[in-house]
């Protein structure tokens, strides 16, 4: 687990809040205003009671750096935000000797502590976090406290599109919601789930039982459309008409009726003759059986 605390040699230094910026890799993109609010509220009766956490700032060109400060935030940013609101001047911070790859893991590892990311924030914090440093998912997940599975889920979340994302978000919704909504390939049908699932309010569970008759009507669906092909293809496919390439054969046939119907009792005639042009067959069959 990493510490926010005060390391040894490290000493807090007030800063001015315009010395310092966001960290470009903070993974939590939404800070509540009335939250913000609650706590500048708290910062003016009490202070900021936990130092902010910085780094000196790369140079330029980095976009975020706009103001050309001097610190990058890389725990604490809400704190900043909210001394801000509540009209400090200067900040109580820790500078810290650490690169951007290491930033931005405090950041995770912190906003994972507090448990107040949302799951995709999460997600996209860990992906951009194996992108930048060396480290595997194995040893990532570590140092989250993580198991290796629970990681790979989260990673998992990503694969939903930008739209399904935002609905899951703006209903409310949590990870469990979001990974049941990941078994509906289809993208119609899976933002028809999200939709009912956040308009009436279900439950994770609830929600993994609506995905689960999604996932049974799409293979009815599928099912009927094979058995459909299947039929019109019977239909469609042509009528094979049989072709006696040996006139032997033909003879044969006639032969074994002709022999059934006198096995039977009837007694048969047939007499055959050949032409130029072709074979004469004349069978003659009783209708009174012979007694």
């Amino acid at each position: 687990m990493i510490s926010f605390r005060k390391r040894a040699g490290e000493k807090i230094v007030l800063l001015a809040a315009e010395e310092l910026m966001p960290n470009p890799m903070q993974p939590r993109r939404q800070f509540g205003a009335s939250s913000l609010q609650s706590l500048a509220e708290s910062i003016r009766m009490h202070g900021i009671l936990q130092p902010v956490v910085v780094r000196p700032a790369d140079p330029m060109p980095y976009p975020d750096n706009i103001r050309g400060a001097s610190f990058e935030i890389i725990a604490g940013e809400r704190r900043w935000r909210a001394a801000i609101l509540a009209g400090c001047e200067k900040i109580p911070c820790v500078i810290r000797e650490a690169d951007r790859g290491e930033s931005a893991e405090l950041a995770l590892v912190e906003n994972i502590q507090r448990s107040d990311l949302g799951p995709f924030e999460e997600a996209e914090a860990i992906r951009n976090l194996l992108l930048m440093t060396s480290m595997t998912q194995v040893e990532l997940s570590a140092k989250l406290s993580l198991s290796p599975s629970a990681l790979s889920n989260k990673l998992r979340l990503l694969k939903l599109s930008d739209g399904d994302r935002r609905l899951i978000s703006e209903y409310g919704m949590g990870e469990r919601h979001a990974r049941a909504f990941l078994k509906l390939a289809d993208p119609e049908q899976r933002r028809a789930a999200i939709l009912r699932a956040g308009k009436d309010g279900l439950s994770a569970s609830e929600t993994e039982r609506l995905v689960e008759l999604f996932c049974e009507e799409q293979a009815a669906e599928k099912e009927s459309f094979v058995q459909q092909k299947k039929e019109a293809r019977c239909e469609e496919a042509p009528r094979r008409i049989a072709v006696i390439r040996d006139v032997r054969f033909f003879f044969n046939t006639i032969d074994r009726a002709t022999a059934l119907l006198r096995e039977a009792g009837f007694s048969t005639e047939d007499a055959r003759s050949e032409t130029d042009e072709g074979y004469e067959i004349r069978i003659f069959v009783p209708k009174a059986r012979v007694k």
